[in-house]
Formats: C-alpha cells, sequence, structure tokens
C-alpha cells in the first residue's frame, strides 16, 4: 500500500511541474473569482492534459491517469492562483509606496 501512494505521489509530482500544463495554469489563474471557477478551471486543464497525453503519446488511453492527472491540475492551479494573488499584493503594495 505505501509502495503505490509512493508511486502515486511520484507521477503526481511529475505531471505537476509539466511546463505547457503549468503555464496554462497561471494564464488561467487570472480569471478565478470564486471556488466554482477554480474548480472548473481543474476540470478543463484536467481534461486538456488527458486529451495532450492522449493524440501525443501513442499507446496511452484515455483515463489512464485519471486521478494523477486530477491532483496533478488542483496542484497546478493552487501554484498559478498563489503566484497571481502574491503578484497582486506586491503590486498593489508597490503602487502604495509615495515620496514625502
Amino acid at each position: 500500500m505505501i509502495a503505490g501512494l509512493l508511486e502515486f505521489g511520484a507521477t503526481v509530482v511529475v505531471l505537476t511541474f509539466k511546463l505547457v500544463p503549468l503555464l496554462v495554469a497561471f494564464g488561467l489563474a487570472f480569471v478565478i473569482k470564486s471556488k466554482l471557477h477554480a474548480a472548473l478551471i481543474v476540470a478543463n486543464l484536467w481534461l486538456f492534459m488527458e486529451l495532450a497525453a492522449t493524440l501525443l503519446q501513442p499507446g496511452y488511453g484515455f483515463a489512464g491517469l485519471l486521478y494523477e492527472r486530477l491532483v496533478a491540475s488542483a496542484f497546478q492551479v493552487t501554484i498559478g492562483y498563489s503566484a497571481v494573488t502574491l503578484w497582486r499584493h506586491w503590486r498593489v503594495g508597490a503602487e502604495s509606496v509615495s515620496v514625502h
């Protein structure tokens, strides 16, 4: 059981840090307004990753890594949303600095 969880975790980490889906997550993070938007973006990113893998990897069956890709999509959206939120806070803080 522990070996299965370690394999699951390793697969999720590898899928989380793939460049194209991570960049898509960063782009989509700008449109998140609520938890529902975030959930829909996770589902769309998961579907994008599955379709891309199905089309580009020979022999890969659709939803072969269903749960791994879904968790990786959630992590990617979380990373993107966190980066966008930090950037927005930094930008607001940088604008409020004034010279006397």
